[in-house]
């Protein structure tokens, strides 16, 4: 009979105090509570399998926010991240092929070069860099031309998508403002 008498106060006071190394104090009237900054382009990530194969990718989300895209904010045939700030970071779990080309499983920045017509799809070494600042052409392992798509709606936010087809092969793609390309890829 005492035991649990003993148990039942000492877990009252270990809630007692809990309570009182937990609470907030009151806010002083002159305290100003800081307004949480808006990112204009959040850090998100897309990851997805095609076949055996984990693709991720980590990417800055710009918004269109009124902006005339193509031709403006990203210019035609200029190499751009695809995406803002850093660079956008492609991961494959296993080797894949892309436009023909072997590459292999690891982490790559991925950029393009718009145009109206065609657009070029870069896969480069250096995945750890900002915007295009460091970009160096020596470092492509692949490079491979897609032609963008018109969309029906209107894409705010740049997204991402990897997408399977088939048991062995599927997309990559990128939609933002009116357009959308698709990178193919096929499992080895």
């Amino acid at each position: 009979m005492l035991k649990p008498l003993i148990l039942t106060a000492f877990a009252l006071f270990t809630v007692s105090a809990n309570a009182q190394t937990t609470a907030t104090p009151p806010a002083k009237a002159d305290t100003v509570c800081p307004v949480p900054k808006v990112v204009k382009s959040p850090r998100l990530k897309a990851e997805g399998n095609i076949g055996t194969v984990k693709i991720s990718i980590d990417y800055s989300s710009p918004s269109v926010r009124g902006r005339t895209i193509w031709g403006g904010l990203v210019s035609y045939g200029t190499v751009w991240v695809t995406g803002g700030h850093n660079a956008t970071a492609v991961q494959f779990g296993k080797d894949v092929s892309i436009g023909g080309k072997t590459l292999k499983a690891g982490k790559y920045a991925l950029f393009t070069i718009p145009d109206k017509n065609e657009w070029t799809v870069i896969l480069n070494k250096n995945f750890d860099q900002h915007l295009a600042d460091d970009y160096d052409e020596k470092l492509d392992v692949v490079r491979v031309k897609v032609t963008p798509k018109p969309l029906d709606t209107h894409q705010e936010s740049l997204q991402y998508n990897i997408q399977a087809t088939s048991n062995n092969e599927g997309t990559i793609s990128v939609r933002w403002e009116k357009l959308a390309l698709s990178l193919p890829v096929k499992v080895m």
